[in-house]
């Protein structure tokens, strides 16, 4: 008679190791699509004979689409328990919308491609980052273990397209992103939707949410943050240029952001596990008004580069903080949409940053859209310190 077989830990093993994996392609594809095109899209409209203020207009679509589209496509996730299916849709259709850049639009046609690049892009982070914290409460996995494959995707395309000089060849900046979201499209194959009933009644309890005093503080923050980081974002790039700069030092300064982001993405566990999100948020944004006021003021390379590291607490922990204290506030059927509301307040930042930062930038320079920045940033400090202390005292109130 043989002996009775004894529960075995290689499926667990393997679903963990498979959903990692699949995560950390998507991740890896998705970011580095965006590393091969946005950083150098407005050096390609200057390239085309946009002028700043022009671009700060095309390039605005891209935070209205943050704004706009990712509510949409969670709730609508949240209500079909569709939230894998529509992430697909989403990467092949980002991946379609891109060859819209091909041809040499001029501010009209641009604006075009940027809208409908947007309507498949601008949800993919919330629907990415909604999957991943599902499956890995499920498996046990670390986020930020799987996020940074993210910034080591974004990193490496950004690095690679600027070597290539791609502001001057669009084509080559079309290939390498259409590439890289069908890949992330691939990367999610392995991934098997869960069996769950839809929820009609997402819209009511996300309101109800919504109008708690912390969660609304701590959306202001979102968007006083991403007002400087999305002015960075957008105009970096071609601040360098007019310092004189070129494409691979772009690119070069990019990476040296990229890698330490990626180091404290690493480590980063070990600090949110013990801390209050929105304290920790606070702190980013703190660290962020002292990186932005040091930029306005610096034009030699090494000290630009130096500045750059303080990108993996301004970026990297802060998104972390983010996504973690939204997840955590979540219950398992709400997370796309809350989520994405989150990131829509970031857009609302970012469509501050674009606007105002093309508007300092061409009239005044470099250093007033990074004196800008710094100003939000601290507000964003205040802002998620009053969210934290509002939390806290709502706890202490039972």
């Amino acid at each position: 008679m043989s002996p009775p077989s004894t529960p075995s830990d290689a499926s667990p093993a393997r679903d963990f190791a498979a959903t990692s994996v699949a995560l950390g392609g998507f991740y890896f594809f998705s970011f580095g699509a965006l590393g091969a095109f946005f950083p150098f899209l407005p050096l390609l409209l200057a390239a085309r004979g946009l002028g700043p203020q022009q671009i700060g207009w095309v390039m605005v679509l891209i935070p209205i689409g943050n704004l706009a589209v990712p509510p949409l496509w969670g709730l609508l996730a949240d209500s079909l328990q569709a939230r894998l299916a529509l992430l697909r849709i989403a990467a092949v259709g980002a991946a379609c919308t891109i060859f819209l850049f091909g041809p040499e639009w001029k501010i009209a046609g641009s604006m075009l491609a940027v809208g409908a690049l947007s309507l498949f892009r601008a949800p993919l982070t919330s629907l990415a980052d909604a999957t991943a914290a599902h499956e890995l409460a499920r498996t046990g996995g670390d986020f930020g273990r799987v996020r940074v494959w993210g910034s080591l995707g974004f990193g490496l395309f950004v690095l690679v397209v600027g070597l290539a000089n791609a502001s001057r060849h669009p084509w080559l900046l079309v290939a390498a992103t259409a590439f890289a979201y069908l890949s992330a499209a691939a990367s999610t194959l392995p991934l098997r939707k869960r069996p769950s009933a839809p929820s009609p009644s997402v819209l009511t309890h996300v309101g109800a949410i919504l109008v708690e005093p912390p969660i609304l503080a701590l959306l202001a923050a979102n968007a006083f943050h991403y007002v400087a980081h999305g002015a960075y974002d957008a105009f970096f790039s071609l601040h360098l240029h007019r310092i004189g700069f070129s494409d691979r030092f772009v690119g070069a300064a990019w990476m040296v952001g990229i890698a330490v982001e990626v180091c404290v993405m690493l480590l980063a566990r070990a600090v949110l596990e013990h801390r209050s999100g929105a304290g920790v948020l606070a702190l980013c944004s703190a660290v962020a008004a002292l990186r932005w006021i040091l930029l306005s003021s610096l034009t030699s390379a090494i000290p630009i580069l130096l500045t750059q590291t303080l990108h993996g607490i301004t970026f990297g922990l802060w998104y972390l903080a983010l996504v973690r204290t939204i997840q955590q506030r979540a219950p398992d059927q709400l997370r796309t949409s809350l989520q994405a509301i989150a990131f829509a307040f970031v857009g609302l930042g970012m469509v501050v940053g674009y606007l105002a930062g093309g508007l300092l930038l061409g009239r005044f320079g470099g250093p007033a859209l990074f004196q800008m920045g710094s100003v939000c940033a601290a507000i964003a400090s205040v802002l998620y310190l009053t969210s934290h202390r509002s939390r806290t005292r709502a706890i202490a109130a039972g």
